[in-house]
């Protein structure tokens, strides 16, 4: 059963990544936002960069930078998966998500789609982000916490 869970965790956070992206293009008008409450509104915007929309209109370097570090995640689970603790593999997996989820944008749409839009009223906002951005933080947050407490231990 462990190994269908590998696999089907990440169609999962696949699949919520494009299903919430392709509901927020089809659903609020490119640029506009629907404003939840003073920390969170719903936007329709992209991003052809990095975090934080750093590095803008390198598209095509970042498909093959993350095509690459894809590959070598696949890489690096298959050979190290009887290794990998669960919480590391899930890790991985959510990290590998996230990338599939952008790298699927990029690809398809040309730029990644961001929708989240979280802060303190209009004092202070977070850059936009998307599910697949969320896999990738959380998955890198434990995993380095992993470490860190393997370290200590």
């Amino acid at each position: 059963m462990k190994k269908y869970l590998y696999f089907i965790l990440p169609v999962i956070y696949i699949f919520l990544d494009q299903a919430t992206k392709f509901l927020v293009t089809k659903n609020i008008p490119y640029g506009s936002f629907i404003k939840i409450n003073d920390c969170l509104s719903i936007v329709n915007v992209s991003n052809t960069g990095t975090a934080f929309s750093m590095f803008q209109n390198n598209n095509l370097i970042f498909i093959f930078i993350i095509s690459a570090i894809i590959v070598y995640l696949l890489f690096f689970i298959f050979k190290n998966r009887t290794e990998l603790t669960n919480l590391q593999m899930h890790c991985l997996l959510l990290i590998l998500s996230g990338g599939v989820g952008n790298l699927t944008d990029r690809i398809f749409r040309g730029a990644v789609v961001d929708f989240i839009d979280a802060g303190y009223k209009e004092v202070y906002r977070w850059p936009s982000f998307n599910v697949a951005d969320s896999c990738v933080c959380i998955g890198v947050f434990l995993f380095i916490i992993f470490c860190l407490r393997k370290n200590n231990d």
